[in-house]
């Protein structure tokens, strides 16, 4: 992690479409990450909502390459209006597949450090319960 990045890269003993359904499907979303209204779509805003359906983030999807590519915009309350960028990347890996994410545009002062510490530390539970799909 730096410049305000966050960098993972997991394995998933599932077939690449699969996994791509866990990052754009609502009701996949919703077992591993937060319910969005309605699926991913390119070009398409979102919301996303816990289990009381409150709205825990947004964002706005703006590359989609089934079942390669998917990038979209991100905000969620605790950054303050701060709109950063979330990639993932599906790579066809012997067993399954080799899942990379990007999450970008943290800002390089303490602030930024702040959330970049808590957002790392919540993708690690998030992917955690994605790789047990």
């Amino acid at each position: 992690m730096e410049n305000g990045t966050i960098e993972k890269t997991i394995h998933i003993a599932a077939p690449r479409e699969m996994v791509w359904d866990y990052l754009t499907k609502s009701e996949h979303l919703a077992k591993w990450f937060h319910r969005p209204d309605s699926d991913l779509g390119d070009g398409q805003d979102f919301d996303m909502k816990g289990k009381d359906g409150d709205v825990l983030c947004t964002g706005n999807v703006d590359e989609m390459h089934p079942h390669d590519r998917l990038s979209y915009s991100f905000t969620a309350g605790p950054m303050n209006g701060l709109v950063t960028r979330v990639a993932w990347t599906l790579t066809v890996v012997p067993g399954g597949t080799r899942l990379g994410l990007v999450h970008s545009g943290f800002g390089a002062d303490a602030t930024g450090f702040g959330l970049l510490a808590a957002f790392d530390k919540g993708w690690d539970g998030h992917l955690i319960r994605l790789r047990e799909m």
